[in-house]
């Protein structure tokens, strides 16, 4: 790391030190991270000693539908009592790592630590980690980019029709993603997660109403193609609302979009194409000035 990060908290005489994300420890606890029930943050740690791993955690706690701390709009470090809570968390990954190793009688004096899905390590955890004799707490090369995201721009949801829609369709809301995740690592795509009519006919309604509910309603950003009519996208639209998420919407010229979804409140940009390039172009240079 060549770039000087100044961390909201480091405790005197620590450093942070990096890895590359394809660090086998690294990659694990990347894995560790998908278990959690953080929808703001999700994070994964695992704790090394001697070349082993000897704990392992996440900062799991309920699946919420909408993460407090983003309604309250709270910054890094702010209002995490609402982990505890509201959203049941036992602790950060650091701390559940840590804890997870004592269960099973391992010695943590002189082990190091590897954490995947952010960018420093709040006091808490800091403190955790000097009694419990941690050596070293390892991130991943980059992390300040990859995780230091603007409160507003945590997750990214692409909402689009999928019942009725073409191959191309679809293709534009994977390439809309690909722009997306330039400057945010965190974007659902549900044709590719598990919810498509094609790929999975064999998820139910209430499945699908579920997890997208959840997926919109924990997202800061909504960007939806209203082109083509929607039933989902038009709830999508309403959930976004009522969560405090943005939205952005766009369409390709010449086609009619309805009057009704482009009053949505919660709308902050509309976006009319004359093509895939023009969309692409827009929607990068609107994306480099959100959130500043």
């Amino acid at each position: 790391m060549t770039q000087k990060i100044t961390y909201p908290y480091l405790p005197k005489n620590r450093k942070i030190k990096y890895v590359p994300e394809n660090n086998k420890f690294m990659i694990e606890a990347k894995k560790i991270a998908k278990k959690t029930g953080c929808t703001k943050q999700p994070t994964g740690a695992v704790v090394v000693k001697n070349g082993k791993i000897i704990g392992r955690g996440c900062n799991a706690g309920k699946k919420v539908e909408v993460c407090p701390r983003v309604l309250k709009g709270s910054k890094t470090g702010e209002d995490y009592h609402y982990c505890k809570n509201f959203c049941q968390q036992i602790g950060h990954s650091e701390v559940t790592s840590i804890n997870d190793a004592f269960s099973h009688n391992q010695n943590t004096r002189g082990a190091d630590l590897y954490l995947y899905g952010h960018w420093w390590c709040c006091q808490n955890c800091w403190e955790t980690i000097i009694k419990a004799g941690i050596r070293d707490v390892y991130l991943v090369e980059d992390s300040y980019e990859k995780f230091n995201f603007s409160p507003h721009i945590n997750k990214i949801y692409i909402s689009g029709g999928l019942t009725n829609s073409s191959l191309n369709l679809r293709n534009i809301y994977t390439e809309v993603a690909k722009i997306c995740s330039s400057v945010c690592s965190n974007v659902y795509v549900p044709h590719l997660i598990g919810t498509d009519p094609i790929k999975n006919p064999e998820v139910s309604p209430r499945a699908v109403w579920k997890k997208d509910h959840r997926e919109v309603a924990s997202s800061d950003l909504i960007i939806a193609y209203v082109g083509q009519p929607s039933l989902g996208v038009g709830a999508e639209l309403e959930i976004a609302r009522i969560t405090a998420s943005d939205i952005i919407i766009y369409w390709f010229k010449g086609e009619k979009i309805s009057r009704m979804a482009r009053g949505n409140p919660a709308i902050i940009k509309e976006i009319e194409a004359k093509n895939e390039n023009d969309l692409s172009n827009k929607l990068k240079t609107f994306l480099k000035g959100y959130g500043k």
